[in-house]
């Protein structure tokens, strides 16, 4: 026979069998999932006096704003309407991200940068007069002073710093710290910051002349750069503290202020790119080199074709062209066997 097992309700109405098969019974399973949080191992080679070492400098050379400007001359010989041109031979960088270069004005760097290069170029086929040097400084001027000019170079910078800045001897880079915990060595970085002891010590080296008070400002900015890629939000007390140093000079937070690229781009690093597109030959294509007549030969047609569209478009085309067009005679062309 079955069991019955009394039930009764809630609403104080009759009660009710609940039928229960021999050999079962009720019970209650309570089950607890324990939470684990998986603990990253951490880098035994890291240590504070390695990431305090760490520094973009040498040679009294900012090495991350080279890096930055070789990442910026790369961008300009990928620009399509030079790249095959004037750097059919150039490949892409592929650390450089198109997020990076919004809004900045590439395509009117690339043109400038190049046309300036056209300008140093002496020879006689006389590219170099075709461009009106006046108007391609005010070009120039007017990227190289923009607000642009400084996002991008910030941008290339804090991209470049943490795999360009690295320890001389055990290759540990910046890198390494923010993968294995930016924040915590962010927070020791700055608590060795706040110790009397590192005051004492910076104070000593301005007063007995080790260090000027624009080298300390330069290597404080230098460490806000450190703190802004390892957590951002430790730069504004590391700033605070620093300024209420009284012992100390007076420091600037040039971090969203500094120009990180440097000075004006120099087009001597393209020229040789250019002169190799100005020399090159070609002739007319309904021509036979076996012809006995004089044939014209042109050079640098492209550059040419270059000059009369993008410089006339940026303003900085004087109007004038090139002496490119050469007489070729038979007999220059023919060689005895």
């Amino acid at each position: 026979m079955p069991s019955t097992v009394n039930r009764a309700s809630s609403f104080g109405s009759a009660k009710r069998s609940l039928v229960k098969k021999r050999g079962d019974s009720i019970k209650r399973h309570t089950s607890f999932r324990f939470m684990s949080r998986d603990t990253k191992e951490t880098d035994e080679r890291l240590t504070l006096d390695i990431l305090q070492s760490l520094t973009p400098y040498k040679d009294g050379k900012d090495k991350v704003t080279e890096a930055a400007r070789n990442l910026l001359i790369n961008c300009i010989k990928m620009e399509p309407h030079v790249h095959d041109i004037f750097f059919p031979e150039a490949a892409k960088d592929h650390r450089i991200d198109q997020r990076d270069l919004r809004g900045f004005p590439l395509k009117k760097l690339a043109t400038a940068l190049v046309a300036q290069a056209i300008s140093g170029v002496k020879n006689d086929h006389k590219f170099y007069g075709t461009i009106d040097r006046n108007k391609l400084d005010d070009v120039l001027n007017d990227v190289y002073d923009s607000l642009h000019w400084k996002k991008l170079g910030f941008s290339l910078y804090t991209k470049l710093y943490p795999g360009e800045v690295r320890d001389a001897k055990t290759n540990i880079s910046l890198t390494d710290f923010i993968e294995d915990d930016g924040h915590q060595w962010a927070e020791r970085l700055l608590a060795t910051i706040m110790d009397p002891r590192w005051t004492l010590l910076r104070m000593q080296h301005i007063i007995r002349g080790l260090e000027t008070e624009e080298e300390y400002n330069t290597e404080m900015n230098a460490l806000f750069v450190k703190l802004h890629l390892l957590d951002p939000q430790s730069v504004i007390p590391a700033y605070q503290f620093l300024l209420n140093q009284k012992a100390l000079p007076a420091v600037n937070l040039e971090l969203a202020t500094r120009n990180y690229l440097g000075s004006p781009l120099n087009s001597a690093c393209i020229e040789k790119d250019v002169e190799a597109a100005i020399l090159k030959k070609s002739m007319p294509i309904n021509v036979s080199r076996l012809s006995l007549n004089d044939i014209e030969i042109f050079s640098g047609v492209e550059v040419d074709e270059f000059i009369v569209t993008e410089c006339r478009n940026l303003g900085i085309w004087n109007g004038t062209r090139p002496s490119n067009i050469q007489k070729s005679k038979v007999t220059d062309r023919c060689c005895v066997m």
